[in-house]
């Protein structure tokens, strides 16, 4: 039971540092090239975790693509319901598809330009990942591998499944 506890503190711990963290750095990109568009050419934004997840929400009511990641939070959070619940199966199967749907959808912004906010100018085009990012993504990985080794020790010894 302690250990449960611990992991999955652990699991929140990188959670909430994730959110604190710079996520992902987007380039600002004109929309149409001509010389009054040019000024913000070349800059970069580098949004935090917070900034991102309220991002993406809006994201998700504007039918942006690359906002599908922003599903991976919701699905996180279910995994750490099943995880306390003790319904290991279900923790490892929601902490990977958290993962997958973090990364598949996140990834789509290469592909996809993002608005520049009320910039009807400009479009942000995602650059690069950075540790942020990864770290919020080790916190579904934590707890999928951490409910995978419950699963194994479970099978194992049956007697000692608390």
């Amino acid at each position: 039971m302690k250990y449960r506890i611990i992991a999955l503190g652990l699991s929140l711990f990188l959670y909430g540092i994730a959110l604190t963290l710079p996520c992902l750095l987007f380039e600002i990109v004109p929309r149409e090239i001509s010389i009054e568009h040019l000024k913000d050419y070349g800059s970069f934004y580098e949004m935090n975790g917070l900034e991102v997840t309220g991002w993406g929400i809006l994201g998700l009511l504007f039918l942006q693509i690359p906002a599908l990641g922003w599903l991976a939070n919701p699905v996180y959070w279910l995994s750490c319901i099943f995880f306390v619940r003790q319904q290991y199966k279900f923790s490892a199967i929601t902490s990977l598809t958290a993962i997958a749907i973090g990364f598949g959808g996140t990834l789509s912004a290469f592909w996809f330009n993002l608005p520049n906010g009320s910039n009807l100018f400009s479009v942000l085009v995602l650059h690069k990942l950075l540790a942020g990012f990864w770290v919020w993504l080790s916190a579904p990985g934590l707890l999928g591998f951490i409910s995978v080794f419950y699963l194994v020790k479970m099978t194992q010894y049956p007697e000692k499944s608390t």
